[in-house]
């Protein structure tokens, strides 16, 4: 039933994703619909990094905690991720120009950007609410903050932004306060000896920081595309790639539900070593990433330009070709999104960090080869990177292979 109403409340979440870039087309035109695309791909970049790993942290550790203990961990995250967010805010105070050239390609969108920087604050909070109870294994409630942040205040404050800084500051100002709500009548306040805060946050940091660069670079991984285009080629462009992009991590958060269920219960069962059911749910998500992958697949390759033309997406002959070939690598990423939570779960050391490192040093040589041969086109980084991202999964495959084998009876 869990998995029920997860798959449910991101299938509305999905539908209200691709819905607003679609409105966003229509009421702030081409200029707009650039800026929201490239922002989301921006956010999804910079959550990770100041998110410190509390996303796997959290649901490792709460499940096998008392009341008490799962109350220190979280306000111990609350109080890493708002410190994060201040130094992150100095930062951009002092860089500001130059972080909106690499990400816009001009000065012109510092406050847009500054805007994202609080955006991506309102949603590490969410984060940690989302998985105190996610590693309660309060699937209900989680679910709720899960709709209304991620899909009705998003659309809720399209209808009255009058531009895209005036979008982000909202929905980040309401998504806070939504959170703040549901902490003081759903979660006691309680104060711990700041000794007790210490230990806890030191515990948490070990674990999550080993994981926090593998997390970055999977926000880079989906987010270089967008800034090469932004810098080596125009905003249009970029803003094309941003949206089939964001498509693309739309269809891998559909699958986010078997993570978010999976991980703490594959914690309790390698706390417990019941193997037999670790080993057959792998085996069945790893069939199901794989089909899921392939479906989805077929079905961008024979109606890639009628998905575009719904979302009067410019230059739609070529728009389509970058979505084809950016969707040829929902396959690897699909059984890497699905299987990460076994590796995860199993391993203490970062396995996934491990793997996503990997992939990711073959993407950045391979982008400098194309500029050393002088092949530097849109066309060519995109086939780069679906051949990194199914490098990431086959990588993935292996080490769930090798976990198989040394639980085998």
């Amino acid at each position: 039933m869990n998995y029920v109403i997860t798959f449910g409340i991101e299938f509305v979440i999905m539908v209200i994703s691709v819905l607003l870039f679609k409105i966003v087309k229509v009421k702030f035109e081409d200029v707009g619909f650039a800026e929201f695309s490239i922002n989301k791909r921006l956010v999804g970049f910079m959550a990770p990094l100041m998110m410190m790993g509390m996303g796997v942290s959290l649901p490792k550790f709460l499940p096998n905690e008392d009341d008490k203990g799962q109350l220190e961990i979280h306000y111990s995250a609350l109080m890493i991720v708002t410190l994060l967010f201040v130094f992150s805010l100095l930062l951009f105070t002092l860089l500001s120009g130059l972080f909106s050239k690499l990400v816009f390609g001009d000065y012109q969108h510092r406050t847009l950007f500054g805007a994202a920087l609080l955006y991506v604050y309102s949603l590490m909070c969410h984060a940690c609410l989302y998985n105190f109870f996610r590693g309660k294994f309060k699937f209900g409630i989680s679910s709720l903050i899960q709709l209304v942040n991620l899909g009705l205040l998003p659309l809720l404050t399209y209808f009255v932004a009058t531009s895209m800084l005036n979008y982000f500051l909202i929905l980040s100002i309401s998504t806070l306060v939504f959170l703040s709500l549901i902490n003081f009548f759903f979660i006691p306040i309680r104060f711990f000896p700041i000794q007790r805060y210490v230990l806890t946050i030191k515990r948490m940091v070990s674990y999550g920081v080993q994981r926090m660069p593998g997390d970055v670079l999977l926000g880079l991984f989906l987010a270089i595309p967008t800034f090469i285009a932004s810098n080596y080629f125009t905003l249009s462009v970029g803003g094309t790639i941003a949206f089939s992009l964001s498509l693309f991590n739309i269809v891998i958060a559909l699958m986010s539900p078997v993570n978010i269920i999976l991980l703490p219960k594959a914690s309790k069962m390698v706390h417990e070593k019941n193997y037999v059911l670790l080993r057959s749910i792998s085996y069945q998500l790893l069939f199901a990433s794989i089909g899921i992958g392939v479906a989805v697949m077929l079905v961008v390759a024979f109606l890639g330009q009628f998905i575009l033309q719904l979302f009067n997406v410019n230059n739609i002959a070529e728009a389509s070709v970058l979505l084809k070939i950016i969707f040829a690598g929902i396959i690897g990423f699909s059984v890497f999104s699905v299987i990460r939570s076994i590796i995860d779960a199993y391993y203490d050391r970062a396995r996934v960090t491990s793997i996503i490192v990997l992939a990711f040093l073959f993407f950045l040589l391979s982008l400098g080869l194309l500029a050393a041969l002088h092949l530097f086109t849109i066309q060519n980084v995109l086939v780069v990177f679906v051949i990194s991202i199914n490098m990431l999964g086959l990588l993935t495959f292996l080490s769930l292979v090798s976990i198989l084998k040394s639980i085998r009876p």
